[in-house]
Formats: structure tokens, C-alpha cells, sequence
């Protein structure tokens, strides 16, 4: 059922997509959806609770990335792992950014909570590069994910044509070199578009 629900608010959006539209999708009754969700807000709440358990898992792995030589790669893999959350959640995630389905207060919590967990991992690495700066960490950790956010936001919006794979690669170098003090090889260019 929370698969159908992805779908039909990806679709449609949380505003326009009706229970009948999830049951459609799932190929099931208004029983079934009924014996799982008290209603369409319900099953918003439990996507946006499994979405910001999968943010959490996404910091963790950040979290243990430091500036050695596999950076950029592991840097990488982190950035797929998110356009990949942003891509099968893009219906919630979109709910919230037009502010049609406030959260609950508990869940409005453990949305902060998976907000703050990101940020706070984006510390860690940029803390191991060692590099100085006037800016507070958690300012430059701020920052990076509101680029690193933004950036997957429009990549996916309809009015966009970027390369995802070379836009990875891009900011992957980008975010070495501008927050994890990683140099760049001689010769390589920074490339987003898909030509």
C-alpha cells in the first residue's frame, strides 16, 4: 500500500490524489486500504516518517566519510543514495516544499531531527579536512546541504535537462574542493549538462 501511495502522490501530487487513486494503484479494496490507514493524511504521515528514517541512514553513512583518497568516490555513491531517496519520495517530498500537508507535532520533530542528523554529518567531514575558515562549521554544513538539496530538488524538476551522472561527478569535485579541501586533478572540468 505505502508503494501505491508513493506512486499516486509522485503522479499526482498530495493535494490532487485521492484514496480511490492509491487503491487503483495498488490493485486492492477500500477495505484493505482502510485496515492499514484511517485516511489519505495517514498514510502521507507513515511515507514521511519512513522517508525521514531513510535520511537518518543517510547521514550515518556520511558521518563516516573523512578527505582521504576515496573521498570524492564514497562522496559520490552518498549523492546517488540521495537523489535515489529524493526520486522515491518525490511526491512527499514536494507536499512538503508547497506546504500542503503540515506535519503532525511528533512527526514535525522527527522531521527536524533527520534535518539536523544531515547537517551535523556534513560536520565531520568538513571538521577531518582541517581547513581553515570565518565561517563556523556547522554554518558551512548548513550551507552544503542546502546546495546538496536544492540542487537534487530542481535536477528532478520537470524544467530541468541535467545529467544526473555527470551532475554527481560535478558536485562530488565541487564539494571536495570547496568544503573538504581536496584538490582537483590538472586538466578535469566541472561538467553538469547533458551535452
Amino acid at each position: 500500500m505505502t508503494e501505491a501511495g508513493l506512486a499516486a502522490f509522485a503522479r499526482h501530487g498530495y493535494a490532487k490524489t485521492t484514496v480511490d487513486d492509491v487503491i487503483r494503484q495498488a490493485g486492492t479494496s477500500r477495505a484493505t486500504f482502510y485496515r492499514y490507514f484511517e485516511n489519505k493524511r495517514a498514510l502521507f504521515h507513515e511515507l514521511s516518517g519512513d522517508c525521514f528514517r531513510e535520511l537518518r541512514a543517510l547521514a550515518d553513512r556520511l558521518g563516516a566519510l573523512r578527505p582521504e583518497e576515496d573521498a570524492r568516490a564514497r562522496l559520490r555513491l552518498f549523492l546517488a543514495d540521495y537523489d535515489a531517496l529524493h526520486v522515491r519520495f518525490s511526491g512527499v517530498i514536494r507536499a512538503w516544499t508547497d506546504n500542503v500537508a503540515p506535519l503532525d507535532p511528533e512527526l514535525a520533530k522527527e522531521a527536524d531531527t533527520a534535518f539536523v542528523k544531515l547537517v551535523t554529518a556534513f560536520c565531520g567531514p568538513i571538521d577531518a579536512a582541517g581547513t581553515t575558515s570565518d565561517v563556523p562549521t556547522e554554518l558551512r554544513a548548513a550551507l552544503l546541504y542546502v546546495v546538496v538539496e536544492r540542487i537534487h530538488f530542481y535536477a528532478r524538476s520537470q524544467y530541468s535537462d541535467i545529467d544526473i551522472d555527470r551532475l554527481h561527478d560535478t558536485l562530488a569535485v565541487m564539494i571536495q574542493r570547496a568544503f573538504f579541501g581536496g584538490g582537483v586533478p590538472t586538466g578535469s572540468r566541472l561538467r553538469i549538462g547533458g551535452r
